[in-house]
């Protein structure tokens, strides 16, 4: 299987997730964590699963991501599998609605991905970080989940 985890990190917590999730898939299959700049595109299509996160950013996405989905192609991703996660501080159950997880999962989705887990939040402590105690197993843990979403479905 071969997997490719596109991360945007600021502080480096996104940037720490996305490596345990490559750790962990590239266990099972090929895999590597790309940081978003220097993701060639026209790579996707060759890829069996597509994870992508990025931190919270204002309850949104970061301004680079959502600028650069305007500028893919429609249905780039048709048929791939998709995965989203994000990092955040803790908010109350209400604006947790409101998190990059969820709206990466829908971009990836308009675009063509079929979603094989649902978006995922890891915390970070404060603003800015560090990840909490158990944040990095967590994220191995739901990447060994996503594996066995994908196989069975095979």
């Amino acid at each position: 299987m071969k997997s490719q985890i596109v991360y945007f990190s600021k502080f480096g917590n996104t940037q720490n997730v996305a490596k345990a999730i490559a750790e962990k898939l590239d266990s099972l299959g090929s895999s590597r964590a790309v940081a978003f700049e220097q993701v060639d595109f026209s790579q996707l299509q060759e890829m069996d699963l597509l994870v992508m996160g990025a931190p919270t950013h204002r309850m949104n996405l970061p301004d680079a991501l959502r600028q650069a989905f305007e500028s893919w192609p429609r249905l780039c991703l048709r048929g791939i599998p998709v995965a989203a996660f994000d990092t955040s501080y803790k908010m109350s159950w209400w604006l947790a609605r409101f998190t990059a997880a969820r709206k990466l999962d829908r971009r990836l989705r308009k675009l063509g991905g079929k979603r094989v887990a649902g978006p995922e939040t890891f915390y970070v402590e404060g603003r800015e970080g560090p990840l909490y105690d158990g944040e990095i197993e967590r994220a191995q843990a739901w990447a060994a989940a996503i594996y066995e979403q994908l196989a069975s479905r095979a």
